[in-house]
Formats: structure tokens, sequence, C-alpha cells
């Protein structure tokens, strides 16, 4: 019965720290009073648990503000100088790496290109070569506590294993976790990309979405969608839910990679995007971007951003049919979940910005039913740096956040 007794409290603890310290990160700067009252909490409890967050060094005082009755109180803020954690994005052509301090500011960013014909052990010694000089480069101004990792294609968590990953060869069934986690002595947390995506929504935006029921539309190179439910990512039972990429859109459809047939992502993606353009380019099409292609040999975000921008007609043609089928793809998700919020990022929604939500909401508004249309709300991604990039730290900071003695030694 004690033990048992000492387990709930000890997570009761757990829960009030976490809350103490999202708040204070949420704030920037507040008072111990000021915490109390958002939180809830008990001052006492409140004072103990910023005693213990000083003495570690998560947390530090900072400045007056203005109390009650006039009093001056003592502010509180995360020591985002002394803290951070680093984040990891891999993709089918890319991973990026970046430091960020436990307050939220990026220390440092780097992309480096995958190479085809790099098994996923060689992938994997790269990736975790670039995080070492990373942290190595940075050690003597702050110290990193734990690495999140953003990985295409669903998760399962309680098998370590990447599920499938189309157009990303030899992936499939990688034990990712604990082939990076022999390379650290700091813990290694993986994720979908796409659920990487909505935590950094929450992350950033808590204040007003942590009550809603949002899904993140991650239009890239793949399509997936993370979901938030009343402020919690919502994972299902294996921990890979919100494979809109995989969701059926034509049933006599082609077979794709993960089995199934006339899959989403098999008509829209910034793959199938790129492949459409140097189709079209190949029988002689006329098109502003072929001769930096021909130059170049690939087609490159920017290049198409930029005959977006001109108004190119035979880029505008494919992108407008980019912005139909993921549309579709949004509709079922509407349908199937009601949220009151959808955001859309990655490279598509960059390439194509306001006219891909204004093509996109204008065919949700034609296909769902008028009191849904009413209660919705369609945006783009507006976190400047990438969500997915920033969504992998800040997973790995909430594993601090829960338990920091755990991690500063």
């Amino acid at each position: 019965m004690t033990t048992e007794k000492s387990i709930n409290q000890e997570k009761q603890q757990k829960i009030n720290r976490t809350l103490v310290l999202r708040l204070v990160r949420q704030e920037k700067l507040a008072s111990r009073a000021e915490i109390a009252k958002l939180s809830g909490l008990q001052r006492a409890t409140i004072t103990n648990i910023v005693k213990e967050l000083i003495e570690l060094g998560i947390v530090v005082e900072d400045g007056l503000l203005s109390g009650d009755k006039g009093r001056r109180s003592i502010g509180i803020r995360i020591n985002g100088e002394k803290f951070c954690v680093a984040g990891v994005m891999v993709t089918r052509e890319y991973f990026g790496v970046s430091l960020i301090g436990l307050s939220g500011e990026i220390r440092e960013t780097r992309y480096f290109k995958m190479e085809e014909t790099d098994s996923v052990s060689e992938s994997i010694r790269r990736i975790t070569t670039e995080i070492h000089g990373m942290i190595e480069a940075h050690k003597q101004e702050f110290q990193t506590l734990a690495v999140g990792v953003a990985v295409p294609g669903p998760y399962k968590m309680d098998g370590d294993e990447v599920v499938f990953v189309t157009n990303l060869v030899g992936w499939d069934g990688s034990p990712i976790s604990s082939l990076l986690q022999a390379d650290f002595n700091i813990p290694v947390y993986i994720e979908n990309d796409a659920n990487a995506g909505a935590f950094a929504q929450l992350w950033n935006y808590e204040k007003s979405l942590s009550r809603k029921d949002m899904a993140y539309i991650v239009a890239g190179q793949g399509i997936g969608c993370g979901i938030i439910s009343n402020g919690m990512l919502l994972k299902g039972a294996l921990g890979i839910a919100g494979e809109i990429g995989h969701t059926t859109i034509d049933y006599c459809g082609p077979r794709c990679e993960c089995g199934n047939y006339g899959c989403l992502e098999m008509y829209c993606s910034l793959l199938v995007f790129k492949k459409n353009i140097r189709t079209r380019l190949a029988k002689g099409e006329e098109s502003c971007v072929r001769e930096e292609y021909e130059k170049k040999g690939f087609l490159t975000q920017s290049m198409l951003k930029n005959a977006m921008e001109k108004g190119d007609s035979l880029v505008q043609e494919e992108f407008n049919k980019m912005c139909e089928y993921l549309a579709v793809g949004i509709i079922n998700v509407i349908n199937q979940l009601n949220p009151e919020l959808v955001i859309i990022g990655d490279s598509l929604a960059e390439i194509g910005g306001e006219y891909m939500l204004t093509k996109i909401k204008r065919k949700i508004q034609e296909r769902v039913r008028p009191i849904i249309w009413d209660n919705l709300q369609i945006e783009l991604n507006e976190i400047p740096e990438n969500p997915i990039l920033v969504g992998a730290a800040a997973i790995a900071a909430q594993r601090v956040f829960e338990n920091p003695a755990e991690f500063i030694k």
C-alpha cells in the first residue's frame, strides 16, 4: 500500500513539475504567484517546485514583476542559455540537425543530403556524426540534455521500428531508436514527422491550442497528419495514427509500396509534383523552369516556388492537381475527426502559400456540410523555422520537463 501511495505521489509530483515548467516557458517570465494562479496549485507547492528547479539550474530568477497590491515579485524563467536539446528530422532527400534552447531559441541548424547509396546504418552513422559535431562545438556554451528525432512514415514505438516508408529504401522495420541510442550517452526519442509537426504547433502556441482539436497536415515528400485532441497528441493503438497519405482516393488505382491501392500519396506529394513536371518537360512542353532544370539536372523547391509566383502555366497546372488531391485527403480527415483547426505545412505549402490555401479552402467548403465549415479554421503553418525539426526538439524538451533531475548531471 505504501509503495502504491509513493508511486502515486511521484506521478503527481511529475505532473505538477511538468505543468510549472510548461507555464514558465509559455509565459517567458512569471512570478511564483502568477504560476500558482495559472496552474491552480497551492502557493506552497509552487514554492517547493520552483526551489527544486532553481537548484537544478533549469529555471532562474530574473527581474522584478508587478504583483498584487503594488508589490513587486521576482520573475522566474527557463534557463535557455544553460540547457538545450537536439532536434533531428529525417526526410527522403535530406536530414536536418538543430540545437534548441529549452526556452525555444534556435542555437544552430544545419541540413545535409541523404545519399541514396547509403544503407540505413551508414545514414545513421552520418546523422550521429553531425549531431555529435554540433553538440561538441557548443559544449562550452550549454549542456545538451536529450535528442528528439522525427522520421518519415509511421513509427511503432513499443517495437522500435519504422513500419514503412515509401521512397526510402531499407528503412522499413529498422530499429532506429536502438541504432541511434547506441551512439549517445543522453536519451534519444523518436517520433513520426507529422506528430512532431503537430507537437511543434502545440509547443509554440500552447495558450491558443491547449484545448483545441487540431489536424496538422504534412504536405511534403510524403503526406501525413498529426492529430491533437484536447491538447494531446493522438497516436492510436500502435502509435501510427494519422497516415492519411495511405488512405485510398482511387480504389481502382495503382498498387502503393504500402500494399494498398490508389493511396493519396501516389497522386499528391512534392515527389509526385516534381515527377509530373519532369515528364512534361521531357515531352518538350515549355516552362520557365526548363533552363535551370536542364543546367542542374533536377528541380528544386525554390525553382518551383518562383515559377508559381511568376504564374508559369505548366507548373501551376500541376500544382492545381496537388491542391485538388490534398483537399480530398483533408476532407476525409475533417469528416472523420471533426477538428476545429487544420494547419497545412511542409514543402507544398511553402511553394504554394496563399494560392494553395485559397484553392483548398474553396474545395473543402464545396464538399463539407455548412455546420462543419462554419466551425472550422484552415491555416498555413506560421512557425518560421521548420516545424518538424522544432517539434522533434520539443518532444525531447517535454521529456526533460517531466523529470529534469534525470537529465541534469
